[in-house]
């Protein structure tokens, strides 16, 4: 007790007032000393939250996720409805023109809209002038390639050509993959001047619209082909675009409207990388459904959609991610080490609790759309074991993208995108669409084994 009375003039405690406190500690109660240790959790958890939410990175992407979560929740809705109230076969149809459309819209973007996002990030004094010109392009070269591709594939698909057939159809196909292409620049645009508002609140405006939209066509136009679901798919687009076009014409109100196709021209290296690389990442996710529809039927292909719809619920938060990623300024390795750390631990943490979810809600979850989609259960759960080797591979395309490795990255990812195809492809002729989904999580895994070095040294250098 003596010991406890005398003051400690040092500023290091000494080993009896050591002894005193712990004395002290012991006589309080153990509810006050765990009401105390939560309290600790809880306020180093909101600093980092602070932390996380002062990157422009994980804010930009956080708009992108919040377009993923209204966009993904109107658009359950919208197939449900479509479940409902078409058959399957016009369902399954309809997901795969569709996904034959955004391939398409991939392709003919030519690489801008990611180029936009670097371009835009450094300098905004001109984003006017570099929004309307790739817009101008992509925009002529998707309306001359969708009509191409929309005549090629009603001829040489037997499972897409009952939506192809005659002008109206052939129309709504180019239409779709128009819009498609054009509202992949602008929305890239938006996150490239990290106004990642403006591209939510035009996803937010096509989903609503599409969906209010659907009852009426499939009462007025019911399609076996599913043509009533496409067109309400284009009027969202179309109603989306005037949307967006207003908000980037204000924002970029006072700069110089005028083509400058010598400064793409200058850029045309990073373009061929950009392109190459989104097609080598994108391709067989949007591949995948018109595969199914040719090889297995498109019965099958509706309970197929109906599962990747659910999982990329939560598969595009690392994509989104890894996509803003790329407006670090080039070789900012520091940046890099910081935004990395962040996105990955997200990736991880959802991964881990993704797997479980399908594992024992799959069934529930697709039984909403109808009996006969269950089929796609054990699709589903294969497929949310794809969350994390997926993040791997996205994570290491933003990474070379930083580093000006585009080439390189694009050359390995193409082999990896003919890798999940073709293995996707033979579990589709072996199993049906449980195949499908195994062969597709098996190549991401070979991809993710042999990308993950880099990525995991970027998380530990500082």
């Amino acid at each position: 007790m003596v010991l406890c009375s005398v003051d400690n003039m040092l500023s290091v405690p000494s080993a009896s007032d050591q002894i005193c406190m712990m004395r002290q500690e012991s006589r309080r109660p153990p509810m006050s000393r765990l009401l105390e240790f939560v309290s600790e959790i809880i306020t180093r958890m909101a600093s980092r939250i602070r932390t996380s939410r002062s990157s422009p990175i994980v804010r930009n992407a956080a708009l992108l996720y919040a377009t993923t979560v209204v966009t993904s929740l109107l658009g359950f809705f919208y197939w449900f409805i479509a479940a409902r109230m078409a058959s399957v076969q016009a369902v399954g149809t309809a997901s795969a023109i569709q996904s034959a459309a955004q391939f398409l819209a991939i392709f003919c973007v030519l690489g801008l809209s990611t180029l936009l996002v670097s371009e835009l990030a450094s300098d905004r004094e001109r984003a006017r002038s570099m929004i309307l010109t790739a817009t101008v392009l992509v925009t002529a070269f998707s309306l001359v390639a969708s009509v191409i591709a929309g005549l090629a594939l009603g001829l040489l698909s037997p499972a897409l050509r009952p939506g192809l057939i005659g002008p109206i159809r052939i129309g709504t196909f180019v239409v779709l993959g128009t819009l498609s292409t054009t509202l992949i620049v602008l929305d890239d645009s938006c996150i490239g001047l990290f106004r990642g508002d403006l591209q939510l609140r035009r996803n937010v405006i096509f989903a609503v619209v599409k969906l209010a939209l659907l009852p009426f066509m499939i009462l007025w136009w019911p399609d076996p082909a599913g043509t009533e679901l496409v067109i309400a798919w284009v009027v969202g687009l179309a109603v989306s675009l005037i949307v967006i076009a207003t908000g980037l014409g204000m924002l970029t109100r006072g700069q110089k409207t005028r083509l400058d196709i010598p400064r793409l021209i200058d850029r045309r290296r990073l373009i061929v990388g950009h392109h190459s690389l989104n097609l080598s990442i994108q391709t067989p996710r949007l591949i995948l459904p018109v595969m199914v529809a040719t090889v297995v039927g498109t019965q099958a292909n509706a309970a197929f959609t109906a599962a990747l719809l659910v999982v990329s619920f939560v598969g595009v938060i690392p994509v989104h991610l890894s996509t803003v990623l790329f407006a670090l300024s080039p070789g900012d390795e520091l940046a890099m080490h910081r935004e990395v750390r962040v996105t990955m631990r997200i990736c991880l943490v959802l991964a881990a609790i993704a797997a479980p979810f399908f594992l024992v809600f799959s069934r529930s979850i697709l039984g909403l759309f109808g009996p006969i989609y269950q089929t796609a259960s054990p699709a589903l759960i294969v497929l949310g074991l794809t969350i994390l080797p997926a993040a791997i591979k996205s994570h290491y395309v933003a990474i070379n993208r930083v580093r000006g490795r585009m080439q390189q990255a694009a050359y390995l990812t193409l082999i990896g995108a003919c890798l999940e195809v073709g293995l996707a492809t033979g579990g589709a002729m072996l199993y049906g669409i449980t195949g499908v989904a195994l062969g597709f999580l098996f190549a991401l895994i070979i991809e993710a084994t042999y990308f993950s070095p880099v990525v995991f040294s970027v998380m530990r250098k500082a």
